[in-house]
């Protein structure tokens, strides 16, 4: 049975080559991003690269705008009705802003996208992934979350950020934390949630990103497909299925910070999250 692959933000970057590479294996993958038109070209490109090869694998693209909630609503509701199983999830969508600005629902852009927007997208999705045996959850995390904190009144006010950095570690800090509590959550559902570094990718974000943030990733760049390959690896490979609630580097554990391990934060984090969700969109 072909698997059914999901991945936000896969028109681009690490995205773009983790579908291409998944197409490759065989499995029907959904690309979704709020740029359709960006998104399409890029399902085209990696099915006639695939067609090229003989693979077996589908690809498709779908709007997705994750800093809208009622969409993100939409957009799971209509995926849960039109699939029966769901294999694997890749919430990989990111970005990073010129200063801080607040969308429309008035959360601060990065965690509102980053979180916010995924957080829900698992809330409508978590009964697919847990109807179908052995699924994976695999999200784009970052060493930036290093530097990261948890400030619950940051997360409307983007203005209580001193620098754009801190509410983009404030985001990543937020991922491996989701990361961790829901694999705690799910329990003994047969479904695997992890998290990934990529490194630094010298596109994309990477280029955003200020100074002396760039020399925390390390000196050393490394090309998108680099950067896929331990997302690509937790999707695919039989070998991924030993860890569950895990931050990896290069397919293997990763040290993180103590904020990421701490699990009343992340249980917090959860609540609060819970909490203004149900206030902004009921």
């Amino acid at each position: 049975m072909q698997r059914q692959v999901l991945i936000t933000g896969g028109n681009s970057g690490i995205g773009y080559e983790m579908a291409a590479a998944l197409v490759e294996n065989g499995d029907h993958v959904i690309i979704a991003s709020r740029d359709l038109a960006k998104s399409q070209a890029a399902a085209d490109a990696i099915a006639k690269a695939a067609g090229t090869t003989g693979e077996l694998g589908t690809i498709e693209a779908l709007a997705l705008d994750l800093a809208d909630l009622g969409d993100v609503d939409r957009f799971a509701a209509r995926l849960s009705e039109r699939l029966t199983r769901l294999d694997v999830a890749i919430l990989n969508a990111g970005l990073y802003t010129h200063g801080t600005r607040a969308l429309d629902n008035g959360l601060e852009a990065m965690i509102g996208i980053m979180h916010f927007g995924h957080f829900r997208l698992m809330q409508g999705l978590r009964g697919l992934l847990e109807a179908t045996p052995g699924a994976r959850v695999v999200v784009t995390a970052s060493i930036a979350h290093r530097i990261g904190r948890i400030r619950f009144d940051t997360f409307e006010a983007p203005n209580k950020h001193r620098a754009a950095i801190q509410a983009y570690a404030q985001a990543k800090l937020a991922n491996i934390l989701f990361t961790r509590e829901l694999a705690e959550r799910l329990g003994e559902a047969d479904v695997r949630v992890n998290c990934f570094h990529p490194g630094a990718i010298a596109t994309g974000i990477w280029t955003e990103l200020p100074g002396p943030i760039r020399k925390l990733f390390g000196a050393v760049l490394t090309d998108t497909k680099s950067g896929a390959d331990t997302g690509i690896w937790l999707a695919r490979d039989d070998d991924a299925l030993a860890h569950q609630g895990a931050y990896l580097v290069g397919r293997k554990p990763a040290t993180i910070s103590k904020a990421a391990a701490d699990k009343r934060l992340a249980r917090t984090l959860w609540s609060e999250t819970e909490k203004r969700l149900a206030r902004l969109v009921g």
